[in-house]
């Protein structure tokens, strides 16, 4: 079971990238400039998310849902109500771990890996696409039907070690960008792959 769910989430991923011709960033800069102006546009926003983790060492996927809350231009929650209620704060450089009447936190700093997750998510939320070139190589798609795509690629060997890629997706529709999907692909063979389901009304 565990292989069969690996394997075929692998083999999505290889086909995602092999038969959509990501621009490269320098070849198409206009185009990502008006996306990183639609990804401002949304502000505040608040989401639901479904979370699905595809681990190694599990033999089923690990499944979570609540809800995302986004408030320009670095503040991040993500709510989680199932299966266990727990809340992770990005507030600056502050990461905040709520659960189980406990709280921790941590500096970003003090962890590279999850600082260069954090600023993906955070920049593209924000429209600050530039900012990502700091960690990641930028690919840009941009689809027929509304749709948009990013492909980032670890530019440090640091965190080339840990993140394969990340491949996001979204929606763009009166001149707003939306993200509906961020898959993250590790290089032990871990996956995590979030679905966006946006709210109309903002925290």
């Amino acid at each position: 079971m565990r292989r069969r769910s690996l394997g075929y989430l692998g083999g999505f991923w290889l086909a995602l990238l092999s038969t959509l011709p990501f621009a490269s960033l320098a070849a198409d800069n206009a185009s990502l400039e008006k996306l990183a102006q639609a990804l401002s546009k949304r502000g505040a926003s608040s989401a639901e998310y479904q979370q699905t983790r595809y681990l190694d060492m599990l033999d089923k996927p690990l499944e979570s849902r609540g809800i995302l809350r986004y408030r320009p231009p670095d503040y991040l929650v993500q709510q989680q109500t199932e299966p266990s209620a727990q809340t992770l704060t990005l507030d600056g450089d502050q990461l905040i771990l709520k659960a189980e009447g406990r709280e921790r936190r941590l500096s970003l700093s003090e962890n590279p890996e999850g600082a260069a997750i954090a600023s993906s998510l955070r920049g593209i939320l924000n429209g600050r696409i530039d900012a990502l070139q700091h960690d990641y190589d930028v690919a840009f798609r941009d689809f027929d039907d509304g749709q948009w795509g990013l492909k980032l690629d670890p530019r440090t060997e640091a965190l080339a070690k840990r993140i394969a890629g990340i491949v996001v997706r979204g929606r763009l529709e009166d001149g707003v960008a939306t993200v509906e999907r961020l898959t993250i692909e590790h290089t032990n063979g871990n996956v995590n792959v979030m679905q966006i389901t946006h709210r109309d009304d903002a925290p």
